[in-house]
C-alpha cells in the first residue's frame, strides 16, 4: 500500500467546491474499495479549516485516479509529506458525506 497525504477544503475554498472534493473521494473509494481513508484536523499552522486526508491505496502519485493539484478550486491538494500538527478527526468519511448531503451508499 502507498500513502498519499491530501488537503480538502480550506479557508479559500467555497463550500460547494469542498463538497465536490468529498464527492471525488467518495467516487474514488467506490472505484477502489481496497483503499482506506483517514481524516485529520489541523491543530497547528495555517488554514485550520483544511482537512487532511491520509489515503492508503495501490496507486502511485502518477497513476492516482483522482483530481489532484490541477489548479481548479475543486481539485484536491496532494501534499508532499505528512503535515505536522494534525490529529485524527472524530468525524470520518461517512460523516463528511452526510454533512455534504451525499448518500454514502451510492
Amino acid at each position: 500500500m502507498r500513502v498519499h497525504w491530501l488537503g480538502i477544503g480550506g479557508i479559500n475554498i467555497k463550500l460547494t467546491d469542498e463538497r465536490k472534493q468529498w464527492i471525488a473521494l467518495k467516487h474514488y473509494l467506490n472505484k477502489y474499495p481496497d483503499s482506506k481513508i483517514t481524516i485529520f484536523n489541523k491543530v497547528l499552522g495555517r488554514d485550520l479549516y483544511e482537512r487532511i486526508v491520509k489515503l492508503e491505496c495501490m496507486q502511485s502519485y502518477d497513476d492516482l485516479d483522482l483530481d489532484c493539484n490541477s489548479g481548479f478550486n475543486t481539485s484536491i491538494r496532494h501534499l508532499d509529506y505528512k503535515p505536522k500538527g494534525i490529529e485524527i478527526c472524530k468525524m470520518q468519511i461517512e460523516g463528511f458525506l452526510q454533512w455534504s448531503n451525499i448518500d454514502s451508499t451510492r
